[in-house]
């Protein structure tokens, strides 16, 4: 994507703005490489789906027990605190991830 003096947004193959037909437009944005398209996949999807797998058996074994042995709770709903928190984590590395491979993000370009 290639912005003019004004913010207009253009293509990236742009030489003037679509907009004002400006020709002071910025450079692209850089594409990543398949490398880092490949480590995007496994640091963000892979982590992403065994936290999934893991919050749907931690709440199948909290509802169990929820009914079956109430006394057992204290302890799932502290580990329910760790998911918790490692899901936080998942949301900030994917967030720093992004902006490493992608550049700013789409609400950053407006302001």
């Amino acid at each position: 994507m290639r912005l003019c003096g004004r913010g207009h947004q253009n293509i990236r193959l742009a030489e003037v703005c679509s907009v004002c037909g400006s020709r002071e437009l910025s450079m692209p944005q850089r594409q990543p490489s398949t490398n880092m398209r490949i480590f995007h996949v496994v640091a963000l999807i892979i982590p992403f789906v065994v936290l999934t797998l893991f919050t749907l058996a931690y709440l199948a074994v909290f509802v169990k027990s929820l009914f079956t042995n109430p006394q057992a709770v204290l302890p799932l709903m502290l580990l329910g605190l760790v998911l918790g928190l490692l899901w936080l984590l998942w949301i900030q590395l994917s967030s720093f991830l992004k902006r490493l491979l992608f550049g700013q993000s789409g609400r950053e370009k407006r302001k």
